[in-house]
């Protein structure tokens, strides 16, 4: 059969099993004849897109979500460039007020496209889950999401760290949410979230500090149990996150001692704090309610307590001033580095159905990776080769074909105009031992 008939048995079909044979044979029609047959005039993506769109039919949109789901589970990490502009819909139609089935396989077509989305990709779909999940009028819409962005954990985890001073007041608001459902699916987001803190200090406190954050009548006991911590690891953005919402509910106890004791974990944990930057974002909360309470206690001790961890909040801010956030090249440049990789290779192409896709997705994805510091080679041709493979010629687009093309990739982007720029830079001085290697 031919696509224009696979897509018409899928528009065609009455129920749920025609559906998924439907989609299940588009899909790996797909797999066989390669990305390319996905766009076009005559491509599948046509179909999806009006299947998932068709607001007068709870049959197709369920099609559509098969389909989806097929899609991703078929062509895996291939699928990403193609679906991840599309899960949004997906998402949305998880809400639908018609359909049982439709919301069912929406649900676990999105779920499908998670097990094989990219960090870049998750990425890329960040803003827009957590959109729906706080702004959705649909409960199932907001589950949905935050149980796709507690698989980012698995995913992109340093994505995650990296956005936790949002991610946690975020998540905190919906696990107050009228609807059961979204308070659960909030703290266990919330909680997987957690497992991005690089502290292992911080770690063992994680379901208390959660658990508090929903139980206000915990907030005491937490900090206490706290303050009794000898922190040793180095404090960053994302443990500050989880700590921070605590340390502000118990400034605001009536109790001297516990007022006392946020005051010493706040010291405690400047100490740690490696990079001055990551403290900028809890300043507007931390300065004030150290201010105050150095100014308004009235046992001497809590006070003096206060002011020091102030003075110490007061000292990093100041050398935290002259850091640079680390930003990405403009787009175009690192397009333009990636086009050239490809042009060395014999046989591959950017330009044609799926392939203009294909190579998009690579340059954005690339563009993500340069602002990890601390990624490796490996680290980018895992996130990389999938899509890469769409871009080479048959016969030499093996996993081990595409992985050295995105080796090449990330060393076309480590200098000149398509590298990322600032962060923090590691400065060596060089010592009486050293000089003999000159």
């Amino acid at each position: 059969m031919t696509s224009v008939e696979l897509c018409n048995a899928l528009t065609a079909a009455a129920n749920t099993e025609e559906l998924k044979a439907a989609a299940d044979n588009l899909a790996v029609y797909v797999k066989e004849n390669g990305v390319t047959c996905l766009e076009g005039s005559d491509g599948v993506l046509k179909t999806l897109d009006g299947t998932l769109a068709d607001s007068k039919n709870a049959v197709a949109r369920e099609g559509g979500a098969f389909l989806f789901a097929a899609l991703s589970k078929k062509l895996k990490g291939a699928s990403v460039p193609f679906l991840v502009s599309r899960l949004e819909a997906v998402v949305e139609n998880a809400g639908d007020k018609k359909s049982a089935e439709c919301r069912k396989a929406s649900s676990k077509g999105a779920k499908a496209f998670l097990k094989v989305m990219n960090a870049p990709a998750a990425a890329q779909v960040y803003d827009m889950l957590m959109k729906q999940a706080q702004e959705s009028t649909k409960w199932q819409v907001k589950v949905l999401a935050l149980e796709l962005l507690a698989g980012y954990v698995e995913i992109a985890p340093e994505f995650v760290a990296r956005k936790m001073v949002v991610v946690v007041p975020a998540f905190s608001d919906l696990m107050w949410d009228s609807k059961k459902q979204v308070k659960e699916a909030a703290a266990k987001a919330l909680t997987e979230a957690c497992k991005c803190i690089n502290n292992n200090d911080v770690q063992p406190f994680v379901p208390a500090l959660v658990s508090a954050i929903s139980n206000p009548s915990e907030v005491e006991e937490c900090v206490h149990t706290l303050a009794a911590t000898t922190f040793v690891q180095t404090v960053d953005a994302s443990a500050l996150a989880i700590t921070v919402p605590l340390l502000e509910r118990g400034f605001r106890e009536k109790s001297t001692a516990t007022k006392r004791k946020c005051a010493v974990i706040t010291e405690n944990l400047a100490k740690l704090v490696d990079n001055p930057a990551n403290v900028a974002p809890f300043m507007p909360v931390l300065e004030p309610a150290l201010a105050k309470a150095s100014d308004e206690v009235a046992d001497p001790e809590c006070r003096s307590r206060c002011a020091a961890a102030h003075s110490a909040l007061q000292d990093i801010a100041k050398r935290g001033g002259a850091l640079k956030a680390v930003e990405a090249a403009p787009l175009e440049k690192v397009e333009e580095a990636v086009k050239n990789v490809i042009a060395k290779v014999d046989g591959a192409s950017i330009e044609g159905p799926g392939k203009e896709t294909s190579f998009k997705f690579v340059a954005s994805s690339a563009r993500y990776m340069t602002t990890l510091q601390d990624s490796t080679t490996d680290d980018w041709k895992e996130e990389l080769f999938a899509a890469v493979k769409a871009l080479l010629p048959a016969g030499a687009n093996k996993k081990s074909d595409a992985e050295e093309v995105a080796k090449q990739i990330h060393q076309a982007c480590l200098s000149g105009e398509a590298a990322a720029t600032g962060g923090v830079q590691e400065e060596f001085e060089e010592d009486e031992d050293d000089k003999h290697l000159e």
